[in-house]
């Protein structure tokens, strides 16, 4: 499903993944080995479902609760669903290169998407993120213009919603559950490392 160009090949391989691992299930059961539960799944199949799952007893969802930029690149999602922003603070401008430094390398937001910029600022659509650095970004802007600085002063800070938030996620040891404004935390939920 992550190769699928559109929702209707997403729903395709969701078709075929239910139909091979049922008719799986069903050759195993036939030479007498028990099968209690029949899994099949991935966030893209999960978001663009087959008509029906017969047969299927669980379904896997991946990152359906979160997404992240990659989903919506692959259509499982528009942008308004990915929950997960990364929070990071403009530390520093660079007129003559057009960039903004941010305190948020791959080791906050993951070095993966660079292909696609990291991911993107939703709520500064006309910012991207150049380049990673292990602890600091930089920040220019989308189609090459040159950045207003004045609105992006030192200090102020920026959510990156990322490319990949199962990743992003990971590297931190919480993650803050904000309430309906957007703005206030309202949980905090630990994150579980390793398996």
């Amino acid at each position: 499903s992550y190769g699928a160009a559109s929702s209707a090949e997403i729903v395709a391989v969701g078709e075929a993944e239910r139909d091979v691992t049922t008719r799986f299930a069903e050759s195993l059961r036939a030479s007498g080995i028990e099968v209690p539960t029949v899994g099949v799944g991935s966030t893209p199949t999960c978001s663009v479902p087959p008509p029906h799952l017969a047969g299927v007893d669980e379904w896997h969802p991946g990152n359906f609760l979160y997404y992240d930029t990659s989903q919506v690149a692959l259509g499982s999602c528009g942008l308004e669903s990915v929950a997960v922003r990364v929070l990071t603070r403009v530390v520093g401008h660079y007129p003559k290169s057009n960039t903004l430094l941010i305190d948020c390398g791959w080791t906050g937001a993951s070095a993966q998407g660079k292909e696609s910029g990291y991911g993107c600022f939703p709520l500064n659509p006309e910012l991207r993120i150049a380049n990673l650095k292990q602890e600091c970004g930089e920040v220019t802007s989308v189609d090459g213009a040159p950045l207003d600085f004045r609105r992006y002063p030192i200090g102020a800070l920026l959510r990156i919603a990322p490319h990949h938030s199962c990743a992003s996620t990971h590297q931190h040891r919480s993650v803050n559950v904000l309430g309906a404004d957007g703005d206030t935390v309202v949980e905090e939920w630990k994150i579980c490392k390793g398996w």
